[in-house]
């Protein structure tokens, strides 16, 4: 049964005028959401099998401080095609996803992120579909259970086992 976990980075610095969107790096708030979660996922023992990551410094940066808290983290897939994508590309991305992941973690950005949570969930945990339809907050953290595999996800097949955020883990 896959699982899907779906992480924003977390919150960044502006940046300069002479530096791009893509180089903007976390903020201290930012750097301790992602470790937040790290420990989060470390104490539900999560195994991930596969993580891809946007190419963007916030995200890469998110990754690896979620990783420095998990016993064995995978390494990550930094694939430029994850910036700022769309939600047809994210869904395209995810449905392509290997078989032999059965945990997939990706890395990425809002609005896509949020779009495909709120695209995939079917049921599960009522509280978190009502917050996640209003809100998909910088670190957030979805995991989505599936019946099916990767190839075959449509609209609402996925469980929603949890939408977790920073707030929620102080």
């Amino acid at each position: 049964m896959p699982t899907l976990y779906l992480l924003r980075h977390g919150n960044a610095c502006f940046g300069s005028p002479e530096q791009t969107d893509h180089d903007r790096v976390l903020n201290q708030a930012g750097e301790r959401a992602a470790l937040l979660v790290g420990q989060y996922l470390a104490q539900l023992l999560v195994r991930l099998d596969l993580v891809l990551c946007s190419s963007a410094q916030r995200t890469r940066q998110t990754w690896e401080l979620v990783a420095s808290c998990l016993r064995h983290p995978p390494d990550a897939r930094f694939e430029r095609a994850l910036y700022l994508c769309g939600a047809r590309a994210m869904r395209q991305r995810i449905r392509a996803l290997p078989n032999e992941a059965e945990t997939a973690m990706i890395v990425s950005h809002n609005p896509d992120l949020h779009e495909a949570a709120l695209f995939y969930s079917g049921i599960g945990d009522r509280d978190a579909m009502a917050k996640l339809q209003l809100d998909y907050s910088p670190a957030g953290l979805v995991a989505l259970r599936f019946e099916r595999p990767w190839a075959e996800l449509r609209h609402h097949m996925g469980c929603l086992q949890c939408y977790v955020v920073p707030g929620d883990l102080d």
